[in-house]
């Protein structure tokens, strides 16, 4: 979901090297394919490179490495099912709704109810589960919290090794994340995902209080089956 410390995790993968990583690939499907779901970007030119089929053969082609790709749910909102869930190993990152909503009325002041993201991550979380998969849930709250224990204990349940090395970078951009920078802008400019506590005592915007509710109670569930990395 947005504002969840995900591109953060990402960038662990991005710098262990043995994952192919994309980043929300299906943004582009959601926004600017000619099956596009939303009509924010109306005024930019559709492209048939990003349709669907065509994001999803790109990633199923690559044959050198594991794929790792971080997305939002809603993306694939019109695509998602319980055949193409079972293409891939589920992980979900959650937070709070609090500081979520806040930071997306910030950046999107009309952004929508399924632009929250908590609705569809939890539908897609069903059909993973009802697939036979046990995902890996992780709050970004603990995540930043202990990031070294968090992602030693990720990196446990996806069976691969745990590369401590990979929790530290140099600053810079990062090309895949050009089309979405402004949102990544912070992680861009670290050294690293280090111990930190999240702010999450974020007050709901003033008349966004029936979205934080609607998305709570989805949290609510996928927190309860969080990942716990042992203490």
């Amino acid at each position: 979901m947005p504002r969840s410390v995900s591109t953060a995790l990402e960038r662990v993968f991005v710098e262990r090297g043995d994952f192919k990583v994309f980043h929300e690939p299906f943004s582009v499907s959601y926004y600017y394919s000619p099956e596009r779901r939303s009509e924010r970007f109306a005024s930019t030119e559709t492209k048939q490179e990003y349709g669907y089929g065509e994001i999803l053969d790109l990633m199923l082609s690559v044959e050198e490495k594991p794929v790792y790709f971080k997305d939002m749910a809603y993306h694939v909102a019109g695509l998602m099912s319980g055949e193409f869930v079972s293409r891939f190993t589920n992980t979900f990152i959650i937070r709070n709704p609090a500081p979520v909503i806040a930071s997306l009325s910030r950046f999107w002041p009309d952004f929508t109810l399924e632009e929250t993201g908590y609705e569809q991550q939890h539908r897609l979380f069903k059909l993973a589960v009802e697939n036979g998969e046990d995902p890996a849930v992780v709050d970004a709250a603990e995540l930043t919290a202990d990031p070294e224990a968090t992602i030693r204990a990720y990196c446990e349940t996806l069976g691969v090794p745990f590369m401590p090395e990979s929790l530290s970078w140099e600053p810079g951009d990062v090309p895949e994340w050009e089309k979405w920078t402004e949102w990544h802008e912070e992680v861009q400019d670290s050294t690293g995902i280090k111990s930190q506590p999240l702010e999450d005592d974020t007050e709901v915007p003033a008349g966004l209080e029936s979205v934080y509710e609607h998305c709570l109670s989805y949290y609510e569930e996928l927190h309860a089956r969080r990942l716990r990395p042992a203490g």
